[in-house]
Formats: C-alpha cells, sequence, structure tokens
C-alpha cells in the first residue's frame, strides 16, 4: 500500500510537470511555444476539416485548413484556425493542405470523438492534451515500478528525482501531435514482461509486441521509426543475450514478424488515403519514396558564420556535435549550460564503477548498445535532425538516456548502502 502510494504520486508529480509546468523545470519560453508549436496546428486543421465535413475528408489526413481571409503558411493559419477552433466556430473551407507523409490515426481518433460526443472545442483539445500527459506519466511511472522489482525502491526514487529535470523528455509530452508515450510502450512493457514471464509464450509475445508497433504508426507514423525499432529491442537484449548465433537468430526473425505486419497494415492504410484523396495509389508510392530519400539527405547548409559546423558536416560530425551541446537541464536553475555530453560522460564514469563492483553487468551493456537508437536517427535522417532542433533532443531518452540515469541511480545507490 505504501509503494502503490508513491507510485501514485510519481505519477501525479510527472503529469503536472508536462501538463502545466507546475515546477518550473521546462524553460518557460519553450513551454509555451509547445502549448501550440507548429506540428500540432495539423490536428486542428483536421479536426476543424472533419467538423465541416466526413473524418475521411481530404484522405484523412491531418494538415492546414484556409478560409476565407485568412493567411498564408502554415503557422500563421494553423494558429488563426487555433482560435477559431477553440471558440467553436467553423468557418467555410477554401482550401486545405493535407500532410500526408503520416496517416494521422491519433487526430481520425480525435475526430471521431469529436463527432461522438459534441464537446466544446476548447475542452476536446485540453482532453486530448491531458491524455497524452498521463500516458507518458503512467509509463514512466511504470519504468520506477519495474526498477523497483528489479533493484529497489530506493533506486526508482533517485530514478524519479533524477529524471524529472531533464526537460526534453517531457517538453512535448502533452502535445497531441507528438504522441511522445508512444516511443515507451514497448520499452516498457518489454521490461515488465520479461521480468514476470520467466518461462515465456513467444506467441504472446509476437502478438502483444506486433499490437504495440500497429499503435506506433498509427499514432506517429513513421517519426523516429530507427530510434523506435532499437528501442522495443532494448528488454529483449537485456533479459536474453548470450553469446550464442541462436540468440542473434531467435532475435532476428521474431522482430521482423513484430515489424512486419502493422507495417503492411499502415502503408496499405496510408496508400488507401491517397486513394481517397487523388484517386491514384502511385502517387502515395512516390510521396513515401520523396519523404525518405528528402529526410536522410545532407542537401542542408549553414551560415558562413558557423565555420565549424560547415567543417565538421564534412565528417558527418555536425549532427552529433550539435545535439551533444545543448542542455538537458534548465539553465535558469543552473545558471550554465550542462550539456547532454556531461551527463554521458557521468554515466561512463558510472558504467565502470558498477562493473567494477559486479553491478548488473548486463545493463551496463544493453544501455550503451542502446545508444545506437539516437545515433541512428542523427545519422541516417540527418535533414530531420537538421531542421527539427525544437523535438529531436527528444530522442535522447529512447530510451538511452533514460538506461544512463538508472546507472547513476545505482551508483548513487550503492554509495548510499556503504553510508549505512
Amino acid at each position: 500500500m505504501k509503494k502503490a502510494f508513491w507510485f501514485l504520486l510519481f505519477t501525479l508529480l510527472f503529469f503536472l510537470n508536462i501538463q502545466f509546468n507546475t515546477f518550473h523545470l521546462i524553460p518557460e519560453e519553450k513551454f509555451e511555444y509547445s502549448k501550440l508549436e507548429e506540428s500540432e496546428t495539423l490536428v486542428v486543421g483536421k479536426l476543424m476539416n472533419s467538423e465541416h465535413g466526413k473524418i475521411m475528408d481530404d484522405g484523412g489526413f491531418t494538415g492546414t485548413y484556409y478560409f476565407k481571409d485568412s493567411g498564408n503558411g502554415r503557422s500563421i493559419v494553423g494558429k488563426q484556425v487555433y482560435e477559431k477552433y477553440i471558440h467553436n466556430e467553423v468557418p467555410e473551407k477554401t482550401a486545405y493542405d493535407p500532410y500526408k507523409t503520416q496517416i494521422g490515426g491519433q487526430a481520425i481518433l480525435y475526430s471521431l470523438f469529436d463527432k461522438t460526443f459534441g464537446l466544446d472545442n476548447a475542452i476536446n483539445l485540453e482532453l486530448f492534451r491531458i491524455l497524452n500527459s498521463l500516458s507518458l506519466s503512467i509509463l514512466l511511472t511504470l519504468f520506477l515500478y519495474w526498477i523497483s522489482q528489479k533493484f529497489s525502491f530506493r533506486a526508482a526514487a533517485i530514478t524519479f528525482l533524477l529524471l524529472l529535470p531533464n526537460y526534453w523528455l517531457f517538453l512535448y509530452g502533452k502535445s497531441s501531435w507528438w504522441c511522445n508515450w508512444v516511443y515507451f510502450l514497448p520499452f516498457v512493457y518489454g521490461l515488465l514482461f520479461f521480468e514476470k514471464n520467466k518461462n515465456l509464450n513467444f506467441r504472446k509475445y509476437l502478438f502483444v509486441f506486433s499490437f504495440l508497433f500497429f499503435l506506433k504508426f498509427w499514432f506517429t507514423g513513421f517519426e523516429f521509426i530507427t530510434v523506435f525499432l532499437i528501442s522495443s529491442s532494448i528488454p529483449y537484449i537485456y533479459y536474453f543475450f548470450e553469446h550464442k548465433i541462436s540468440f542473434y537468430w531467435n532475435f532476428i526473425w521474431r522482430h521482423f514478424i513484430i515489424l512486419l505486419i502493422p507495417l503492411f497494415i499502415n502503408i496499405g492504410f496510408l496508400l488507401y488515403q491517397f486513394n481517397l484523396l487523388t484517386g491514384n495509389i502511385q502517387t502515395g508510392i512516390y510521396h513515401l519514396k520523396d519523404a525518405f530519400t528528402r529526410r536522410s539527405s545532407s542537401d542542408y547548409f549553414y551560415d558562413q558564420s558557423q565555420h565549424y559546423l560547415i567543417l565538421l558536416k564534412k565528417f558527418h560530425l555536425d549532427i552529433i556535435t550539435r545535439y551533444l551541446g545543448n542542455s538537458f537541464i534548465n539553465e535558469e536553475f543552473t545558471f550554465m549550460k550542462i550539456p547532454f555530453a556531461a551527463i554521458v560522460l557521468l554515466g561512463m564514469v558510472c558504467s565502470i564503477y558498477l562493473y567494477i563492483k559486479k553491478i548488473d553487468r548486463k545493463l551496463i551493456f544493453t544501455t550503451w548498445f542502446s545508444i545506437s537508437a539516437p545515433f541512428s536517427w542523427f545519422i541516417l535522417f540527418q535533414q530531420h535532425a537538421h531542421i527539427h532542433k525544437h523535438i529531436d533532443f527528444f530522442i535522447w531518452y529512447c530510451p538511452f538516456l533514460i538506461l544512463v540515469i538508472l546507472l547513476i541511480s545505482l551508483t548513487v545507490n550503492s554509495f548510499l548502502k556503504t553510508l549505512q
């Protein structure tokens, strides 16, 4: 009962931090921007479009809703539509510019909810954000619960205290577009599943994980797909790692099945949307190909004033350098920039300590394997990382930095034991 109280408290504190920035751990200007950043206006545009017509109008895609006397540019028009949406206005549509790179499944569900219950639009949008905030809070608390089961409650409590100031983890947690909770679904579920089930029914494992992959594609499409794939494999690797060929073979074919069916369903639905929109599936195939090549392109430029980045780009180090150099904690409290590189370095020191003390060496290996998740995106989809500096810091936590923080917590916990 006592532990249940603490975990409910952890969930509540996470939620208050995400939804309201109650503790001011998120820089105020970033939090204000996150309330309605440009991507979320696509969801609002979709809600307006569904209110004006049917849910699958314009292929059911999210997008920018244009009306008479609206401005120019997605950001400007998006904010205008937002104002009209929360004031329950439905101006006649003059045009709709769909965002076709993902199916926008989250907005389809929002629109279905909107039409079913007919609530005030301002309440609708707040409910959608609360749902996302609460989902992320619950998943992070379940991760803490796993730590308490695997290690100790004190290690879980220390991890909570170290996680909370990492504002990039929470910044867009409430966003009705980004749905950041999705990226922790198979990671957290897998840890709990393998901890509980020592004699595994792999049929259940394959079925549940396939469903979780379907949710990923439905809510966030191909966004951060390599990060998600690697993150989902971490529980399997942690619990079943062996230096045997059979391990690698079983891992590959099982995760191939887990990915394959949801991927085909997602692509099939996306092509169906293109058929509704254009009457031609070929345009959907071309769009997917173009989106992939564009996001993975190195066709981006720096201002001449950024000489060091121009030089580093030649060695494919510019993106990594920038994402290691930004602060992970609110500088208003620290009065100085504490870069991601600092927490990575601290994680290395703690890894050495834990290895010497023989404290869960498998976790150390798994943690440093997980750095391939953010690196996969920074390296393979460098144009996206170059453009989306307002969000891509989040992927450090999927789940690499969360595990690094766990290593730091275990180190602190070990020191505390020696003081008793």
